[in-house]
């Protein structure tokens, strides 16, 4: 399968020691890295016309693909070739229209395994933006008048529901090698808002971190709910590892992490 890695970077060192030690990364026909750009849907707008495949991965510097994982993306893309070949975007953590979670992936930020094998892609309403899969002739493009590196993911993908095409979370573990957050940035909560105005007749909109409402409740409980937590020191955000690779071994070998290919998931 001819494919191509787009990713919007700022640290070289993030850059090295996830996404570009990432073993299926080699067989990319294109790695196009992004720099200096406002938002990501700019730098992924100008990456999707650098490339010459169909099949573009959207990955974060921080993200580190396991071996398997490319195996897995294309089994996943064999079946919707069966189910639905006119599929716009894939990613590995998804929230479905009931507002289920469906995914397989370590995040570094929340210390544990989110999600689990399954068999068949799912679909989904709203995307995590970690990971996301476009198949560029699908025609669905990023909003570049979204600010920053937030809530594309979701846009996109009513996006493409909007022009009458499906969205997938697929089975492909990965780790997301990312710092956890004590408080979402403002910068989150200003996409919140532009996304509440623009797609006010799809409300409520559930993402990966929050829930986008007429009212706001969402936004205001959670960010009282974080800031309680953090006075009462119940809160404690976890850390990007200095090796992600030996972080997937450490925890397969332990069972505590559920491949792409097999193993299983106890936490």
């Amino acid at each position: 399968m001819k494919w191509s890695v787009i990713s919007a970077t700022n640290n070289e060192k993030v850059l090295a020691s996830c996404l570009l030690s990432s073993p299926d990364v080699d067989s990319a026909s294109e790695i196009i890295l992004q720099r200096g750009f406002y938002s990501a849907a700019a730098a992924y707008n100008a990456g999707m016309e650098k490339a010459t495949t169909d099949f573009l991965v959207f990955a974060h510097q921080d993200v580190y693909f396991p071996e398997g994982w490319l195996a897995a993306v294309e089994k996943a893309v064999q079946t919707l070739q069966k189910k639905d070949p006119q599929w716009a975007v894939l990613g590995i953590w998804g929230i479905k229209r009931s507002r289920e979670r469906a995914g397989n992936l370590y995040c570094a930020g929340l210390m544990k395994q989110l999600g689990g094998i399954f068999d068949e892609p799912a679909e989904v309403r709203s995307l995590d933006e970690a990971v996301l899969i476009v198949r560029k002739s699908s025609g669905v493009r990023f909003d570049e008048e979204m600010p920053g590196f937030h809530m594309y993911g979701t846009d996109i993908c009513l996006d493409a529901a909007r022009r009458g095409l499906k969205c997938y979370a697929i089975s492909a573990f990965c780790i997301h090698n990312t710092n956890g957050y004590k408080m979402l940035p403002w910068e989150f909560w200003k996409n919140y808002f532009l996304m509440r105005r623009k797609w006010r007749s799809e409300l409520p909109i559930t993402t990966s971190c929050t829930e986008i409402t007429f009212w706001c409740w969402p936004m205001i409980r959670w960010n009282i709910t974080q800031c309680l937590n953090i006075l009462m020191k119940r809160h404690k955000p976890g850390q990007r590892v200095q090796d992600p690779g030996r972080l997937y071994r450490d925890n397969l070998s332990c069972g505590l992490v559920a491949s792409s290919s097999g193993g299983t998931k106890t936490n």
